[in-house]
């Protein structure tokens, strides 16, 4: 990770009676891929668009990478990528003509245009599609297309607002392996979404909100430490996985058990001795272990914890 290169100042903004955002702060330093979760509601969408200077915030500012967002909002534009939780497309256009229009409007260099769409569309799966209508595109192929827009221009930021929204499982896998790509190129990126699960492999730290208010931002480890005392453990066995379930539910300081085919994760609020009398007891009940370990807790795991928390 770099220097901060996003800052976020008591940033507010209201809707006549409606508190969107209520006074968020945050940095992110640079090279960070962070995680913007929350519930419907939350204010992840008004968060975005005021960090990409597209809504004036009701008190309070940002910067970005130096350039403050109400004073500076063109070189904020020239700064960053921004995928909306809409579309935005033009539906009567072709997609190179799409993207020639968006090459202009950033006022990038003219004899590299070719090449640059090119490239840009072979980068997100659209190679050999430059001349289908954008109307007649399935919902993957639109997202990818507004991902290629947001990234024509090689921004070193990247706002993505639910990337994966809507997606069936096949497009939300390709959009995964997309994000996972940019994530490798060292930019900094900020993405808000629902399926939590999906951020895991790839997010460095995790903002999370809820009625407009920010309940924590920091890394993934912090959020870990905020998960309740009881540790995560996991285990498979090659035979006796029945017999693990009930001498687990049976075990003092055991709880949540959950069987997942061979696996089977518990959680347990006993020392390591006791960790140790617990795999024992395992052994004894005639379970073949082939794999025991604490399990980190994920991103869901301490989503819901802070949720409970502050309600």
């Amino acid at each position: 990770m770099g220097s901060i290169i996003i800052e976020v100042d008591a940033l507010r903004r209201e809707f006549d009676e409606t508190l969107a955002v209520d006074g968020v702060s945050f940095s992110v330093e640079e090279g960070a891929v962070f995680a913007l979760v929350g519930p419907n509601g939350a204010g992840k969408t008004t968060l975005m668009r005021m960090l990409a200077a597209l809504l004036e915030p009701s008190s309070g500012t940002a910067r970005i990478n130096g350039m403050d967002i109400r004073e500076q909002p063109r070189a904020v534009h020239s700064l960053l990528g921004f995928l909306p939780d809409f579309y935005g497309l033009y539906d009567e256009l072709a997609i190179c003509e799409y993207l020639r229009f968006f090459y202009h409007a950033y006022r990038l260099p003219r004899e590299m245009i070719g090449r640059r769409i090119e490239e840009i569309q072979a980068h997100v799966g659209l190679e050999g599609y430059g001349d289908r209508q954008i109307g007649t595109l399935s919902r993957g192929m639109r997202q990818k297309l507004s991902l290629a827009r947001a990234i024509l221009h090689d921004p070193k930021i990247l706002l993505l607002d639910e990337p994966a929204g809507g997606l069936d499982l096949e497009s939300r896998e390709e959009m995964q392996a997309l994000l996972k790509g940019l994530a490798r190129t060292g930019k900094t990126i900020i993405v808000s979404s629902h399926i939590l699960s999906e951020l895991e492999d790839y997010c460095s730290h995790v903002a999370m909100m809820d009625q407009g208010r920010l309940l924590f931002a920091g890394s993934l480890t912090d959020a870990r430490r905020r998960l309740p005392a009881g540790r995560r453990f996991r285990l498979r066995a090659a035979a006796g996985v029945e017999r693990a379930v009930l001498q687990l539910e049976a075990q003092g300081g055991v709880s949540h058990v959950e069987r997942h085919g061979s696996d089977v994760v518990f959680e347990f609020d006993g020392d390591q001795p006791a960790v140790a009398e617990v795999v024992k007891a395992l052994v004894g009940a005639g379970v073949s272990l082939t794999h025991f370990s604490e399990a980190a807790g994920t991103i869901q795991d301490s989503y819901n914890a802070l949720m409970k928390g502050s309600r």
